[in-house]
């Protein structure tokens, strides 16, 4: 008796769960490579021209490796980076050489940071 007692007075309670109306979502950090029918395309900016320097060489030490066509070009504060396909569409080559060089981004700025 006890128990049903506790019971209904626990499923009567006039609070429910509710949503809140101001309820946002979380900003997801998107990756800003631009897909196209033959290339994958991306920018890059820097505030320190160290920075900028750094990245530069390692992409052209990743381009020796890699076998995708990479294009880099800079002015200023900023890198530009084509990736191009030689096959009819782009394939996990290109896929996979986006990855590496945004892994490359996030260690330059990581062992050169003051």
């Amino acid at each position: 008796m006890y128990l049903q007692n506790i019971m209904s007075n626990y499923l009567k309670e006039e609070k429910k769960f509710e949503v809140e109306n101001n309820f946002k979502p979380l900003n997801v950090n998107k990756s800003e490579w631009v897909y196209e029918e033959k290339r994958i395309v991306k920018t890059y900016e820097f505030e320190d021209i160290k920075f900028l320097e750094q990245f530069v060489l390692e992409i052209v030490k990743y381009n020796r490796e890699a076998n995708a066509c990479i294009e880099a070009r800079f002015k200023d504060n900023k890198v530009g980076i084509i990736i191009h396909s030689l096959a009819f569409k782009l394939s996990e080559i290109e896929v996979e050489a986006t990855k590496e060089i945004d892994k490359i981004k996030k260690d330059v700025m990581y062992y050169y940071a003051r």
